[in-house]
């Protein structure tokens, strides 16, 4: 088993985790994956990641089919994919009718037959056997609608692509299943249970391999679920960061009576909850719709507490038929961890892509190391100290004005504690005492519990989960300061 990282999709502003990235691909990670909902999209990003990456592969989990051609999805893959060396995964996915309608103004037709013409049109594009010339229910190419022109011609591709840019489909439902096994390179799994994959995916799975004939199987077929994982000494203030996540999956993400999810954890032996949760959430107590997630359901689809608990929990994974592990995580040290269990490597080493190769020391890495060591030996260690620390940081750092765009307000309870503003939307940034009106984010913390976090003993996720950290305005820019602890 391998591991991948996933982004995500931004919020009102899209800042990307780049350390997590650039270390997660010095530690072999195998891939990066960047999504899309209706703000961000997910090529964008991953074209900014493979500039400042070596050999992490760029994924996209997912681009949405009926936000684009097939065949300009086939041209950003094969251009992409040439810019960054071969290291592009293209994968697609339909959504859901609520945003193929709502957003992009498509009709969400027969999910089947529409992704299984979109993937083969897609693939011969890939191959530039022929001109193409394409005959189906939802594609016709050239086009002969009645309001054609007739002008159009077969054509194939100028730009020499790689025919075997692999493709991905992410998928949950039965029919689904079987149709990823069928005609994808790999599988994009959300809430996979690797205790449960027998009962509910195996059969779908193997009925798609028969049905694609030859040699299809789990040998050259990549099964790649993504994982939530949040490492902290605290069980429940690990799970209860992952709950309001899948409330608004199983609860919001879809219509009643057409909620994938919903449907998934029920087949999961949670029709119950899933019924409550969705109610709950339907009804606008959120709040409660993310307490009704049991805590059984949590374990099942992610990985959470401290190392030796991950540790003993990670052999479940890795018996069942994953090949790519995709985690989803909020810090370095996970990712870091990740690699030490399932790589068996020291985070201060580097290895080749898919763990695999010899490793040596980075000077990076005894930089990051140095760096972290001065300031853990500071005689001065209160929240002036971090302040005075992230100050330098901005100095040093003059783009994070024009990257971040906000400003800050900390309230730090305890002795001495004080207000403070981080200021990274005016001239160069400044890092002060104080208290600004309209902040974009205003951030309550004790002293004791500041501290920590910025010594990295305290998890941001956890610490929020827990009430530690107090967030009013957009919790997503609050992540963009993480970087200036280090």
């Amino acid at each position: 088993m391998r591991l991948g990282l996933m982004a995500g999709y931004s919020g009102a502003t899209i800042d990307l985790p780049m350390e997590m990235i650039q270390e997660a691909d010095r530690l072999g990670y195998y891939a990066i994956w960047t999504a899309e909902a209706y703000g961000s999209d997910a090529v964008t990003p991953l074209a900014w990641i493979g500039a400042q990456t070596q050999q992490i592969r760029l994924g996209t989990a997912i681009m949405q089919m009926p936000a684009r051609t097939p065949a300009m999805t086939a041209m950003t893959a094969m251009t992409l994919d040439q810019l960054s060396g071969g290291r592009v995964l293209l994968g697609l996915g339909l959504s859901g009718p609520q945003v193929v309608e709502g957003w992009h103004g498509q009709p969400y037709g027969k999910p089947l037959t529409k992704t299984r013409e979109y993937v083969e049109i897609v693939r011969r594009i890939l191959a530039r056997e022929e001109p193409l010339v394409f005959e189906g229910k939802y594609y016709q190419i050239p086009y002969r609608g009645p309001d054609a022109t007739g002008l159009g011609k077969p054509l194939k591709s100028i730009l020499h692509g790689r025919a075997d840019i692999p493709i991905y489909l992410a998928a949950i439902g039965p029919k689904n299943v079987t149709l990823t096994a069928e005609i994808a390179d790999g599988w994009l799994p959300i809430f996979f249970s690797p205790t449960h994959y027998d009962e509910t995916y195996k059969a779908r799975v193997e009925a798609g391999f028969a049905k694609a004939g030859g040699d299809k199987g789990y040998a050259n077929f990549d099964v790649a679920p993504s994982v939530p994982v949040i490492l902290s000494d605290d069980v429940d203030a690990a799970r209860n960061a992952i709950k309001p996540f899948l409330a608004l999956y199983v609860g919001g993400m879809g219509a009643r009576g057409k909620n994938f999810y919903f449907d998934l954890v029920s087949r999961y032996g949670f029709g119950d909850a899933a019924a409550d949760i969705q109610d709950l959430y339907l009804a606008g107590r959120k709040q409660e719709a993310t307490a009704a997630v049991p805590d059984e359901l949590v374990d099942l689809i992610a990985l959470c507490g401290p190392k030796a608990r991950i540790a003993e929990r990670l052999a479940a994974w890795e018996a069942s038929p994953i090949t790519t592990m995709n985690i989803t995580a909020f810090d370095v040290e996970t990712v870091r961890v990740m690699a030490e269990l399932v790589y068996g490597v020291d985070a201060s080493r580097t290895l080749s892509p898919g763990g695999s190769g010899e490793m040596e020391t980075t000077e990076s890495m005894e930089a990051i190391n140095k760096e972290e060591n001065e300031m853990n030996e500071s005689p001065t260690t209160g929240a002036a100290a971090v302040f005075a620390h992230m100050g330098q940081r901005v100095a040093e750092n003059p783009n994070l004005v024009q990257r971040v765009n906000a400003t800050f307000q900390f309230h730090i309870d305890g002795d001495p504690g004080g207000d403070w503003i981080v200021d990274l939307k005016q001239g160069d940034g400044d890092v002060r005492n104080g208290v600004i009106e309209n902040a974009d984010c205003t951030i309550s913390m004790a002293e004791g519990d500041f501290v920590d976090l910025a010594h990295g003993k305290l998890n941001a996720m956890a610490a929020f989960a827990q009430g530690k950290i107090k967030v009013q305005g957009n919790p997503m820019l609050a992540t963009k300061l993480q970087g200036l602890f280090g």
